[in-house]
């Protein structure tokens, strides 16, 4: 049998599932493998560093964490064991000891439960365990390189494979390569390069003044000094790290009273924090959890049936299978939202019971009601900063006491979580320019944000820590929505200002850090990898319509795109790098549940194996009798 070369483009969660699955065909179809890993770092944990401090959680409880397919997703099973993060956790023996996790193995420490969030290192660790016991399991008919180098640049050869030049130069051919790279960066924009350039241009006079556009690695905010005003932009997941780095980080603590709240100890060491983003207001804190490791709502109206109803209207009144998020499946979203806070509330009364799903009709209340769960901000106006201060506290006191009340006990984390609970059909109506361009543009602009903001925020401590922070002074809130940042050229500095119906308030400060990643634009992402895979036409941005989301173009199957719109033959892209013609791409698999991660890579591994008997086998001038002996069994899975 003819061996054939794999070439994986990095190695983090993605291309670990890639590699998994080929790992499982290899050992059951016993396929003669050279598989060549490209990735400067360990394998298996890509950003979640085994060497970050405990206090960056993740933000997914890690019962439901798991990078291995459920029993029956594929046809072929997992050539080693499959623990989810929470199960290899406790077989490696760690323990919680207040907030932090050590290998106790049996002695000290509580038992880790299966409602914990546990550190982004022990993920890491998790990711990179997985990738050891995978390659050490590997059958003998398969080798595997592991090169320490990035990809610079991808070159078709006339034999249709490829070859892949490392940065120093050498050049790996292979027959077939799947692109893995995850997160990226972008070129700095025309407001990075005046906000940096301000920076460099006034340090003299200021020398605390700096501009952070890429906050990761956080170790690099060790240069911030106590003595700088720090204002962080974005309210995310990002900002709850940076807001850790920079208190807890700097040796602060929080202590809890008895009574469930925190108390904030002051190192020193802690810079003057503040907070501004477009709506200055945090992420809704995950409700605790209450479904256990699989438990999902069934929904009623939000389902992929519901969704093909539409699609065939929509292609018999006008043409097109293209849907408007707006006016078409957020009224199926909404009226699944409001049956369940409605049902929510009525199963709390003695003796009651939930609305017939049937005759459930979406009422105006209704409506308003989840508007308000998706955009609290939506209508308000505030005479002062003062006035805002108090609504953003009070806002997150109530979120805090809905989420302690759990994802099925709180009608509105309930309500909210069933964007969780639905995402796999919502991605089905996104992706592959599933709704027209004006709609995706909106959906991406307005809606995305908010669905993250209310159904996939942090753990509840971290909004507790928030309020902890407030409380001690650490962090100010000196601005509010629609706020802007200016440049001070005499003061050197910085300037916030929003606008109140009782005047403008504005704050000078020394460090602008900016909490988000960026999404992946081909045209201005920093790898020279992207950028000479599509200078050669390998690839090329998606668009739909005159819309391009981000993202390079893919078919079906998850093949690239070339300049003409052909697929390339031998190529496959995962993962953030096709954010964009798909949705949501980042999220890790869940245990017994068919996600998304694992069934992509299966479905490019099993085209991949599916291509191998059309290959050429080396030799030149073959006769027809001798082709047909030496046939390759077939590959497919």
């Amino acid at each position: 049998m003819k061996r054939y070369s794999v070439t994986i483009i990095g190695m983090g969660p993605r291309g670990l599932s890639v590699f998994e699955r080929i790992a499982a065909v290899a050992g059951s179809r016993r396929l003669p493998l050279d598989i060549h890993v490209v990735e400067p770092g360990d394998c298996g944990p890509g950003v979640h560093s085994v060497r970050q401090p405990q206090h960056l959680l993740i933000n997914t409880i890690a019962s439901q964490v798991t990078l291995f397919p459920a029993p029956g997703a594929v046809q072929h099973p997992p050539l080693c064991a499959t623990p989810s993060l929470t199960a290899w956790a406790r077989q490696a023996g760690y323990r919680r000891v207040g907030e932090r996790y050590y290998r106790l193995g049996e002695d000290g420490g509580a038992d880790i439960t299966e409602a914990d969030y546990l550190p982004r290192c022990l993920l890491g660790e998790y990711l990179a365990w997985a990738y050891r016991q995978i390659a050490a399991l590997l059958p003998s008919c398969v080798n595997l390189n592991h090169h320490r180098q990035r990809a610079v640049d991808l070159l078709p050869q006339a034999d249709g494979r490829y070859a892949v030049e490392l940065e120093t130069g050498y050049r790996l051919h292979s027959d077939f390569v799947f692109l893995t790279t995850g997160h990226g960066r972008n070129e700095p924009d025309e407001v990075d390069a005046r906000l940096a350039d301000f920076a460099r241009d006034h340090a003299r006079s200021n020398s605390r003044l700096a501009f952070v556009r890429h906050a990761y690695p956080l170790e690099q905010l060790a240069r911030i000094g106590a003595d700088a005003r720090v204002a962080i932009q974005g309210l995310g997941l990002s900002a709850h790290d940076i807001i850790a780095e920079l208190t807890v980080g700097r040796g602060g603590a929080f202590v809890e009273d008895g009574q469930g709240n925190l108390r904030y100890q002051r190192s020193g060491a802690e810079p003057q924090l503040t907070l501004c983003s477009r709506n200055c207001l945090p992420a809704a804190a995950r409700g605790v959890n209450q479904k256990g490791i699989d438990g999902r709502h069934q929904p009623h109206y939000f389902t992929p049936a519901a969704v093909d109803a539409l699609r065939r209207m929509a292609l018999a009144g006008r043409g097109s299978r293209q849907l408007d998020f707006e006016r078409e499946l957020l009224p199926l979203l909404k009226r699944e939202m409001a049956w369940v806070y409605r049902s929510t509330l009525a199963r709390a009364k003695p003796g009651g019971v939930a609305p017939d799903p049937a005759g459930f009709v979406l009422t105006a209340e209704d409506d308003v009601l989840v508007d308000q769960l998706l955009f609290p901000l939506r209508g308000r106006r505030f005479a002062t900063l003062e006035a805002f201060r108090q609504y953003f506290t009070d806002w997150l006191r109530d979120d805090l006491a809905e989420a302690r009340l759990g994802n099925v006990g709180s009608a509105t984390k309930a309500a909210t979580d069933v964007l969780r609970d639905v995402r796999a059909t919502l991605q089905a109506a996104v992706e592959h320019g599933g709704l027209t361009p004006a709609s995706h543009r909106n959906f991406l602009g307005v809606y995305h944000a908010a669905i993250n903001r209310s159904a996939f925020g942090p753990p509840l401590r971290r909004n507790q820590e928030l309020l902890a922070l407030l409380d001690a002074g650490v962090i100010e809130i000196v601005s509010g929505p629609r706020s802007r940042i200016d440049m001070d050229e005499q003061a050197a500095s910085y300037v916030l200002g929003t606008g109140f119906a009782d005047g403008a308030v504005t704050y000078a400060f020394d460090v602008l850090v900016v909490a988000r990643l960026d999404g992946f634009f081909p045209a201005t992402d920093d790898s020279l990898l992207i950028r000479n895979v599509l200078k050669r036409g390998l690839v090329r941005p998606y668009c739909n319509g005159d819309f391009h989301p981000g993202g390079i173009d893919i078919d079906a199957g998850g093949q690239p795109l070339d300049a003409r719109g052909q697929a390339s033959g031998r190529l496959w892209a995962l993962g953030y790098l096709v954010e964009g013609a798909h949705y949501y791409t980042h999220a890790l698999p869940r245990p017994q549940m068919r996600s998304r991660q694992v069934l992509d890579a299966d479905r490019c591994v099993h085209a991949m194996c599916a291509q191998m008997e059309d290959l050429p086998r080396p030799g030149a001038r073959r006769t027809v009798a001798e082709t047909a002996a030496r046939a390759l069994p077939q590959a497919a899975l």
